[in-house]
């Protein structure tokens, strides 16, 4: 008590539990607000608007024009939730890939589309358009909640407007929302980033009816794609550095989420037979990149890739969808760019420790990252590919909140005001400009395969789909042999470098046969013919081109003979060992030359076994 003073006494505090918190609200620095959400909606249709006017391609047949139960409409949505997602394309279950697919949202999607608006490539790319809209409104909203703006800052410097937008503009984003069948990583980031967003409410409004919107938008992502499952941590690490602290309410919303993810799983065993199967019915590079691999070689590799998508989301250029053998290489761990993609994450997961107390923001942008890539990164199991940009559609927020996050800070110091401003112009601008370039690329098929060929020139698949593609289109509109036979010229060589980068490469054996075939068919000339398909018999022995021409050509001929023989009992018998296969091909021989001493004694032995 302070001495001969007359002391005031002070107004006692609100109990906590009374304390009246601001509501939330949309306006910041008095914008109307609508105005950033309806900036950020416009910005998804300027920027993709183009894309109405693109075909179906790539997988799309897959998923949708190919596949008979989304053909059905709205009577095969039955099917497409009881089986396998790519069921409906091969007519059964084929395990062509690691895990096996079930994805039935986008195709829940595509079947409801055909059945209402019957099957229209400008609708599909409208609706992958305005569900990326969405997905940027969505964006804005949680990121106002977890990050609240500050007052005194124009709307559109705040971090939750920055990153939203600079997340829409970001080239890498382009394969997700051109392709049709990339609307699975726009649902399965709506319904994981709408969980997220349930569950910020109900842990901190205390209010269930959160949490149980919280597990029905989860659901949701998981039957849009697995990578979901992520934000069991992402979830959880979001409510604790940003949130309440409250122990019990975190703990509530992630058992509720745990249960959901079990049920999914539960699901998923009981349609597809198994959760990870590795035992695929045809294994190759092309399913399993790093067959043949020792570990040094393979974890070098994916490494490579993990530092690779590191600089596209800096610098995203150039692009493909084909990152195929051998467009990534295979490289050990003398080679520096493995070095550097370790080094960079290790380093990454320093600073996610060292900013846990000192600025958790940045915990929060390396773990988001590490956190959603995990699953698609190769490394707890093989995903069947060495990378894709798609795989990069959720992990690209943590880039662009990290970049938001230094733009708002800089421009509010003057010594680095010009700096952020800068910098800003160059990311918005640079992402605009890049996005409109990839775009078309994704119109046709044709252009498709143009830009890959072209990007991609070590792909295997690349340079067959090339081939092809070029084949499809001028072979049949030259009407003299000539001109045909000047197409296959052009062709070959694609095809050819297809197989030099994976000799055991089926697809483009078998279309090489195929190729050979028209061309003897052209010209009579066997011997070219046989000496082309020689490593088809080789590689490929049971390829459906080859083994229909070799029945065709089937004649009492001293060069086909040898041909047999070659390949069959020296090459397939007795050096690969393959019986099943050297019959087949010596039966040729056998056939139109049952006297020939050489290739009875031949089927003997191979008989024998």
């Amino acid at each position: 008590m302070s001495k001969g003073k007359k002391t005031t006494p002070k107004a006692k505090p609100a109990p906590a539990s009374v304390e009246k918190k601001p509501k939330h609200s949309e306006k910041t620095s008095g914008s109307p607000s609508w105005l950033p959400t309806a900036i950020l909606v416009l910005t998804a249709f300027v920027l993709y608007f183009s894309t109405l006017r693109y075909d179906y391609v790539l997988d799309d047949q897959i998923v949708y024009t190919e596949n008979q139960f989304v053909q059905k409409g709205i009577a095969g949505i039955g099917k497409i939730l009881s089986t396998e997602s790519m069921t409906g394309y091969f007519g059964s279950q084929k395990d062509l890939v690691a895990g096996a697919r079930y994805r039935p949202l986008s195709l829940v999607s595509f079947a409801l589309e055909k059945s209402f608006f019957g099957q229209s490539a400008r609708m599909s790319h409208f609706l992958n358009v305005l569900l990326y809209a969405l997905l940027g409104f969505l964006l804005y909203r949680l990121l106002k909640r977890i990050f609240p703006p500050d007052a005194q800052q124009p709307w559109y410097l705040s971090l939750a407007f920055l990153a939203s937008f600079l997340y829409l503009l970001h080239p890498i984003h382009t394969e997700a929302v051109t392709n049709v069948k990339g609307r699975d990583e726009i649902l399965a980031a709506l319904g994981a980033f709408g969980a997220l967003y349930a569950s910020w409410r109900a842990v901190q409004e205390g209010k269930m009816a959160w949490n149980l919107g919280a597990a029905l938008l989860f659901f949701l992502g998981l039957l849009a794609k697995e990578n979901t499952l992520t934000f069991l941590a992402v979830i959880p690490l979001t409510l604790w550095l940003f949130g309440k602290k409250e122990f019990r309410s975190i703990g509530i919303n992630l058992g509720i989420l745990l249960a959901v993810a079990l049920a999914y799983i539960a699901l998923r065993v009981s349609v597809v037979g198994y959760l990870l199967n590795t035992e695929l019915s045809e294994v190759s590079v092309m399913n399993d990149p790093f067959l043949g691999l020792n570990g040094g070689q393979k974890f070098a590799t994916i490494f490579l890739t993990l530092g690779w998508y590191l600089k596209l989301l800096v610098f995203p250029h150039p692009l493909t969808h084909d990152y195929y053998p051998y467009h990534v290489p295979v490289v050990g761990w003398g080679d520096w760019r493995a070095l550097l993609g370790l080094g960079l994450h290790v380093a990454m997961i320093g600073v996610a420790i060292w900013a846990w107390k000192r600025k958790p923001i940045w915990t929060y942008v390396v773990l988001f990252y590490l956190c959603t890539m995990s699953i698609t990164s190769n490394l707890p199991f093989t995903v069947g590919a060495f990378m894709n940009e798609r795989f990069a559609f959720i992990p690209s927020l943590a880039f662009c909140l990290g970049l938001a996050w230094m733009l708002n800070k800089w421009v509010q110091n003057a010594s680095t005001r010009t700096l952020a401003w800068g910098l800003l112009g160059v990311f918005a601008l640079g992402f605009t400009l890049k996005t409109w370039a990839r775009n078309p690329d994704w119109a046709t098929e044709q252009s498709l395969n143009d830009a890959a060929y072209r990007i991609s020139s070590n792909s295997a698949r690349a340079n067959l789909f090339q081939g092809v593609a070029k084949f499809n289109a001028q072979f049949g509109a030259v009407p003299d042999a000539p001109g045909k036979l000047k197409v296959i010229a052009e062709v070959m060589p694609l095809i050819d470098k297809s197989i030099a980068i994976v000799p055991s490469y089926k697809a483009a054996l078998d279309f090489k046969a195929g190729l050979a075939g028209e061309r003897y068919k052209l010209n009579n000339d066997l011997k070219q013919f046989l000496t082309s398909v020689e490593i088809v018999g080789i590689n490929a022995p049971d390829g459906k081109n080859l083994n229909a021409f070799l029945n065709y050509l089937s004649a009492n001929n001293p060069i086909f003979l040898d041909f047999c023989y070659k390949v069959g009992y020296e090459e397939l018998f007795k050096k690969k060992k393959d019986a099943k296969n050297a019959a087949v091909i010596l039966g040729y021989a056998a056939k139109v030359a049952p006297g020939d001493a050489r290739i009875r004694a031949a089927v003997g032995e191979v008989q024998q076994k």
